[in-house]
């Protein structure tokens, strides 16, 4: 593979992929994957990839930002940085959407989040998420990456 000018794999161009709520988590709460999630999410900054989340997405990353101590000015800065995201587009879902997902949640064996991304990935006809989340595993149908996928080994 070509060495993408981003340090990431060169993976040609068109490519979406679900950024799952757990890759910003990973960087916002400085864990484990923080370094692969940074780089990654740099990546959807610049535009170097092409990435899609959801408005639900957003609000549970804030939620757990908020439950480990950020307040008002941690999540407007996160809020904030997210509109120079070049390459992230996020979808509202309707409620609709969210009904559509229980039936994932039968059908699947999906707790209530990964049913709904689930939907989303369908309705925009994306067959990859980055992801830490084992559950995806087990739809056949949908590729689930990691973050570390995408580094480039030098």
């Amino acid at each position: 593979m070509r060495r993408g000018e981003s340090g990431l794999r060169d993976l040609g161009e068109g490519e979406l992929y679900f950024i799952d709520s757990n890759i910003f988590l990973e960087l916002e709460l400085d864990e484990e994957h923080a370094a692969a999630c940074g780089a990654l999410l740099r990546a959807l900054r610049d535009g170097a990839l092409r990435g899609v989340t959801t408005l639900f997405h957003i609000d549970s990353i804030l939620i757990v930002m908020e439950q480990y101590g950020g307040g008002p000015r941690e999540l407007r800065l996160f809020l904030s940085s997210l509109l120079a995201y070049k390459g992230l587009r996020v979808l509202p879902l309707s409620l609709p959407d969210r009904i559509r997902a229980t039936g994932y949640m039968e059908q699947l064996d999906l707790d209530f989040d990964d049913a709904l991304t689930y939907h989303a990935m369908r309705k925009l006809g994306v067959k990859k998420i980055v992801s830490y989340d084992h559950d995806f595993d087990k739809i056949a149908e949908i590729e689930r990456i990691e973050p570390e996928f995408f580094i480039e080994e030098t």
